[in-house]
């Protein structure tokens, strides 16, 4: 008798979440996005980072180090190969950020990087995060 009592309870708690995670409503928005620069000298142990801002379709690029050094985020798609959507140059300074709106579908995939750079002419990055992969 506790035995099925038991298994009732168990399907009735599980079947509002099986209906949340199938619906396209709750899957809306899968999170923010990341991708670091990591460097022991500048802190927090990065010197640069990109976000995708799931909620609006927002990518941020972060100057986390005061080195003169200007920084620049990539958004690439994935279309039968990667193709450069969008790069924004960050040469505010010390704790700023660049931002560009971009919309990401779905069943498409992307990937983002953060590079350093002397200048905003300057065509050879000094580091380079590796690829953050994502999907909307």
């Amino acid at each position: 008798m506790l035995k099925s009592w038991i298994a009732r309870a168990s399907v009735l708690v599980a079947a509002p979440a099986l209906a949340l995670g199938a619906s396209g409503e709750a899957m809306a928005y899968s999170g923010n996005t990341w991708v670091y620069l990591n460097n022991s000298s500048a802190p927090n142990g990065y010197s640069a980072a990109m976000v995708h801002v799931d909620d609006g379709d927002l990518f941020r690029v972060y100057d986390n180090y005061a080195d003169g050094y200007g920084v620049r985020g990539y958004l690439e798609v994935n279309t039968s190969g990667w193709v450069q959507l969008h790069s924004s140059y960050n040469g505010k300074g010390y704790i700023s950020y660049s931002q560009f709106e971009r919309d990401v579908v779905g069943n498409n995939s992307y990937r983002i990087k953060v590079c350093t750079f002397s200048g905003i002419e300057d065509t050879s990055p000094s580091a380079c995060s590796g690829w953050k992969y994502f999907q909307e």
